[in-house]
């Protein structure tokens, strides 16, 4: 702390004594009862003072709120002092001036703004007004220069709110909280005035009370302008002032209306009646009243077009599930918004622990790929209309997209297992190279040695050993052969792939032993394929076709290979029999899964009752 401001606060607190102090010891008569009131709200903003300048240093309006906790607690003083004006004009230029200059400046860094500085000028002008005629003793010329003055304090408080945003606008917002509810006790008083027999003493300290909440909220605004949403509380205390004003003018303008036409007040009855028709129509009203403040205080209500186009922005540029909830509860203004998948959350926005839910079900054709459920805001039972247009409109994107996002996720995991399946076949060639070809060859190279050292002293045995190297060499061959054809069966390359698939399938049994008869639908010639498309067809169609032998009571089949397009082989196996064990998918299955997908192709199996159908579509233009 600065020896400045801790010589400032130790001025301030001495003025406060002695204001406090002054008042005991001189009271003043009961045409200055003011002087109290001055005393009170002036130790209060030296309080204030002293909180803005101990959160907040640096803050524009701290010199302000001093100057005005100083003029008020001279105030007293003078008047003590004898010395009437001076006092009278402290006491006033204090609240209309030094306090609205800094309301003015609750901002940090409040934005250059012309309006703004004729703003000042004005708070300026018309509080040097009021103190003129507060003095001269004028009341019709007090009454228009406090008019002046507020209505220019109004005018700087909403050119403020036009030109800031964020955390500047609810500092704003704590201003008007403030004044709203300084005029709302004013109002009370004057009526409480008017009803009750109020002493001066009671008047000034009841006028003290309601001029605190104004200084209350500028501190707030400056110190902690988050403790608490403003927009909650403005909202709060609107809708119920605003409901106690239509109750109670709802009450009485039926009694009025009652009395002109029956000529008496209504009697015993006719109140319990009329009150529990207003109880019946508060909640719907109070809703709308509602709605209408939050369009005010947090933006108009959700427009579905809007949303759509920005949920439309998000799922174009690939973002992920929690900022599509971002957006929607942004758009619907609700505590909290999720997505569900088979009763788990996939991703959430805001909080979902309190208040009602409403579920909107997501589905993409016939399938149902989640739920979308909204946490609706403390008070309420159902989403208003507008929001629920909203997801109406959005459910079907949404369920596109996560169904998409579904398919991205199989998509991705196929590819591991294809992945796997390759590398568990690259190990394989490996272990028959490494143990069988490789010490076969080993084998060979050794017994080629032994030959030759024994071609000078026993030709007989050399002869006889190359005998054997032959015969190890066939069997190298066979290995080699073996290892050859499992990557690729030699029958697709001396037959094609329709005459060896024939080939393969010609000895298959129905699993009665009965010959299973195969229809093969096929064009005479097929134009030249990938390598690894022939092979993927070739295995897919015998396995299916193994898969009838195995498992149908069927005996015939039909196996069609045709070209729907230029870039695209489909392999159809249809099955006429009955299953006879319960469909499980097992490893066949899964293996023609990962061969087709291996090469970018797309596999269905339908089955039924009556037979089965399982249809390939292999891309003749394989992905890199």
């Amino acid at each position: 702390m600065t020896l400045r401001r801790l010589a400032t606060r130790v001025l301030l607190a001495l003025l406060a004594a002695a204001a406090l102090a002054s008042l005991g010891l001189a009271p003043p008569s009961s045409f200055d009862q003011w002087a109290i009131w001055a005393a009170l709200v002036g130790t209060f903003l030296a309080v204030c003072w002293a909180t803005v300048t101990a959160r907040r240093p640096g803050a524009t309006a701290a010199p302000f709120l001093g100057a005005a906790a100083a003029g008020l607690l001279a105030a007293p003083l003078a008047l003590a002092a004898g010395v009437h004006a001076p006092a009278v004009a402290l006491a006033v230029l204090a609240p209309t001036v030094a306090l609205p200059l800094a309301a003015l400046r609750v901002v940090p860094q409040r934005p250059p703004s012309r309006l703004l500085t004729c703003a000042d000028a004005a708070v300026v002008g018309t509080g040097a007004g009021c103190a003129v005629t507060a003095v001269a003793g004028t009341a019709a010329a007090q009454t228009a220069a406090a008019i002046a003055a507020g209505t220019v304090v109004l005018a700087g408080t909403w050119v403020l709110f036009e030109i800031t945003t964020g955390d500047d606008r609810r500092r704003v917002l704590w201003l008007v909280l403030g004044a709203a509810a300084t005029t709302l006790g004013g109002m009370l008083q004057f009526a409480a005035e008017n009803s009750l027999p109020m002493g001066p003493v009671a008047t000034v300290v009841a006028t003290s009370a309601v001029s605190l909440p104004f200084p209350l909220a500028v501190t707030v605004a400056l110190v902690a302008p988050r403790r608490a949403d403003v927009r909650v509380v403005i909202r709060g205390a609107t809708v119920l002032i605003v409901m106690l004003a239509l109750s109670t003018a709802v009450y009485e303008g039926v009694a009025a209306v009652w009395e002109l036409v029956v000529g008496t007040r209504p009697g015993k009855g006719v109140p319990a009646l009329l009150a529990a028709t207003i109880a019946a129509g508060y909640q719907p009203v109070r809703q709308r009243v509602e709605a209408s403040m939050d369009e005010m205080l947090f933006g108009r209500s959700a427009d579905p077009v809007e949303t759509l186009t920005r949920l439309g922005t998000d799922l174009t540029a690939g973002a992920p599930p929690p900022l599509w909830l971002h957006t929607l509860r942004s758009t619907l203004g609700v505590p909290g918004i999720a997505l569900r998948q088979d009763g788990t959350a996939v991703a959430t926005a805001g909080t979902m622990d309190d208040g009602h839910t409403t579920r909107t079900a997501l589905r993409a054709g016939a399938e149902d790929v989640g739920d979308l459920v909204v946490c609706l805001p403390p008070g309420h039972l159902r989403l208003p209309r507008a929001a629920t247009a909203v997801l109406d409109l959005v459910a079907a994107p949404l369920a596109q997209a996560l169904h998409a996002a579904r398919l991205s996720e199989q998509l991705r995991v196929s590819r591991g297992r294809v992945v796997t399946a390759l590398e568990e076949e690259r190990r394989r060639m490996r272990r028959d190279l490494h143990d069988g070809l490789g010490p076969a060859l080993t084998g060979i190279a050794y017994t080629t040695d032994a030959a030759a050292n024994l071609i000078a002293t026993d030709p007989e045995h050399a002869v006889r050993t190359l005998r054997g190297l032959r015969a190890d060499i066939g069997d190298a061959i066979t290995e080699i052969r073996r290892i050859v054809y499992g990557l690729r069966p030699r029958a697709i390359d001396e037959l094609g792939l329709v005459d060896a698939v024939r080939q393969r399938i010609a000895p298959l049994r129905a699993a009665d032993g009965r010959p299973l008869t195969v229809t093969v639908d096929a064009p005479q010639r097929l134009p030249p394929l990938p390598a690894a498309v022939e092979v993927a067809a070739y295995r897919v169609a015998v396995e299916a076709v193994t898969n009838i032998a195995r498992h149908s009571d069927g005996t015939t089949a039909t196996l069609t290979l045709n070209l729907p397009h230029p870039a695209l082989l489909r392999l159809t196996v249809t099955d006429t029999g009955h299953c006879t064990t319960p469909w499980t998918p097992g490893v066949g299955i899964q293996s023609m899964h990962e061969r087709v997908e291996e090469i970018g192709g797309t596999l269905t199996l339908r089955p039924t009752p009556e037979g089965a159908t399982l249809t390939a579509d292999l891309p003749l233009t394989l992905p890199t």
